[in-house]
């Protein structure tokens, strides 16, 4: 035998050993532990929550990334937490949160549900902002180290323009967009906002800044004049924070975590939310509902995740999803959870098309994340019913679309471009020259049909009058609260509300308890899954998504920009912190 095959025979030896070990332990290590009595859960808050699994990540080796919790798991196991006589407090650790307001808004609410209980919550703060402060308010008692600092100062919003750089770099852009607020194309050609641009970013700050006075002073027993004073007095040490009422106590994380336990007694047993999330996810009964994630840009193909860019909604994962659930006769209705800013408007109008024949078939109830804009909101109208979050992002009504002549970049780099073609507009969408005025009006055309198909679709789902919608077009965005007084959603809330709606729907009570079916359905590797149940997911709740700043991520998204495609997607970089 030569030594190479003698190599081989021991991998594969040590390669099946290793796998009937893995297999042996599984099967010994048996099913879920029940929930002890007189459980405190402690919930580490992640930095990072998203609504589903991970999409399929080409030559990803990060194994424990699709296992991470979701939103929708959150809430459930707090709702769940919040009826079960075994689970008798809960802590929450909270340190950096990067979720948007609406997925904050939806915790909030679950927490508070869980308060109604009659069950404390005790939330830990090692310093935080406005996001950590927003959710740490509904607990019973609200704590930081001594030595920590409340950066509690209000709210900002910014945009990020980078017409000065592409002059420096000679890279012209081409650009058309229907719609007065469509404000995506101003992050190339303008070097400053548009006064439309400006009115709609105060109006969607004005919203959530009142939304935000009035919940904290709700919370803290304060009256909105009260709380608006200690914005404008922060930040805060903590000492000031705990004297001006904001704070209950200066307390450590595993400080405060001695406390519950204390409070609960001498018999309690600390259990992670995740666990506990695991231990209870097989025990619900009743009718089946469809949960169908969708999630990121959107775009032809599958959902994808895509580094430095983050998800894609792929149309025909979605397609997929959707026919999946109308066909399965025993889901009775489908929630369609929408986390996107749009994107390609063909893609769009496909996802579009099979919402509506979905519809047809059974109830189909739009639930909004943080953002449901441009082409989410476009997939969101042929919905029964649209819920959003007060701080929800949506609206967006509008198109737009062109190129980036990258020519005079190309010969400051001493390269140069000679190109052959047949036809008068064999290159109309060629990234080495501009339009020309009969091409521009032409691509101009393209835009206004497909905004004023984007029109229709609307008045057709909200039923209301093409002039009605146009009026709350043009592009701009609204906040969820905004968006309800203008008839573009329905009801004020999150997944609880869109459920209940969805039983109702179906013929049953809004208090059913049911089960949910998710899809997409993301397949993983065998010895993915084997790896995963070795994880303490708690551990990687702190890992982003998206490492690069948002500087870097706009020259990105330039770098591949479709040229000339027509796209139904907000701006890039609407962010209020």
């Amino acid at each position: 035998m030569s030594t190479r095959r003698g190599v081989w025979i021991l991998v594969l030896l040590f390669t099946v050993v290793g796998g009937l070990v893995l297999f042996a332990a599984i099967r010994l290590r048996g099913g879920p532990a029940p929930v002890p009595a007189s459980t405190v859960l402690v919930f580490d808050v992640p930095s990072d929550l998203q609504e589903s699994e991970v999409p399929l990540e080409p030559f990803s080796f990060d194994f424990t990334r699709f296992s991470r919790t979701t939103l929708y798991g959150v809430v459930r196991a707090l709702d769940d937490a919040a009826s079960d006589d075994r689970v008798a407090a809960l802590v929450l650790h909270i340190d950096g949160i990067d979720w948007g307001w609406a997925k904050i808004g939806e915790v909030r609410d679950a927490l508070q549900r869980f308060r109604a209980s009659g069950k404390p919550v005790y939330a830990s703060m090692p310093g935080g902002g406005e996001s950590e402060y927003f959710l740490a308010s509904v607990a019973t008692r609200v704590s930081m180290p001594p030595t920590a600092m409340l950066q509690l100062d209000g709210l900002t919003a910014s945009a990020l323009f980078l017409k000065g750089s592409l002059d420096k770099l000679d890279i012209r852009p081409n650009f058309e967009h229907a719609g007065r607020f469509k404000s995506a194309v101003e992050s190339y050609t303008r070097s400053d906002m548009s006064p439309e641009h400006r009115l709609a970013l105060d109006g969607l700050l004005d919203d959530q800044f009142t939304l935000l006075v009035d919940s904290l002073a709700s919370a803290r027993g304060m009256s909105p004049d009260s709380m608006r004073a200690r914005l404008d007095e922060g930040p805060f040490l903590a000492d000031q924070a705990r004297s001006r009422g904001l704070l209950d106590t200066l307390l450590d994380h595993p400080e405060t975590d001695s406390l519950a336990m204390r409070d609960v007694g001498h018999d309690a047993t600390r259990l992670s939310l995740a666990k506990y999330a695991e231990r209870k996810s097989a025990g619900h009964t009743g009718p089946h509902l469809a949960l169908i994630t969708a999630t990121g840009t959107i775009f032809g193909g599958k959902s994808r995740f895509v580094p430095g860019e983050g998800r894609v909604m792929g149309s025909e994962t979605m397609i997929e999803a959707l026919r999946d659930a109308r066909t399965d006769h025993s889901i009775k209705a489908v929630v369609l959870r929408i986390d996107s800013p749009g994107g390609d408007v063909t893609a769009s109008d496909d996802v579009w098309r099979e919402v509506r024949r979905c519809r047809a078939a059974k109830p189909v109830i739009v639930s909004m994340s943080d953002v449901a804009a441009s082409g989410g909101y476009y997939i969101a109208c042929a919905a029964d019913r649209i819920v959003a979050q007060p701080g929800t992002l949506t609206g967006s009504i509008g198109v737009f679309g062109g190129k980036l002549n990258l020519i005079g970049l190309y010969h400051k780099l001493g390269i140069n471009v000679e190109t052959v073609s047949r036809g008068r507009h064999a290159g109309m969408m060629s990234p080495f020259r501009d339009f020309s005025p009969e091409e521009a009006q032409r691509f101009r055309d393209g835009i206004e049909h497909s905004y004023q198909r984007f029109l229709s679709r609307v008045s057709e789902g909200r039923r209301l009058t093409v002039a009605m919608v146009d009026s709350v077009g043009q592009g701009r965005v609204w906040s969820g609260q905004a968006a309800h007084r203008l008839g573009l959603v329905d009801t004020l809330g999150g997944l609880r509300e869109a459920f209940a709606v969805a039983l109702e729907k179906s013929g049953y009570s809004a208090d059913q308890e049911f089960v949910v079916e998710r899809l997409p359905r993301v397949e993983h590797p065998f010895i993915e899954r084997v790896v995963s149940r070795w994880i303490d997911r708690d551990d990687d709740a702190r890992v982003s998504e998206a490492p690069f700043s948002e500087v870097i991520q706009a020259w990105i998204t330039a770098a591949r920009f479709p040229s000339g495609a027509m796209l139904a997607l907000m701006p890039y970089s609407i962010e209020i912190r």
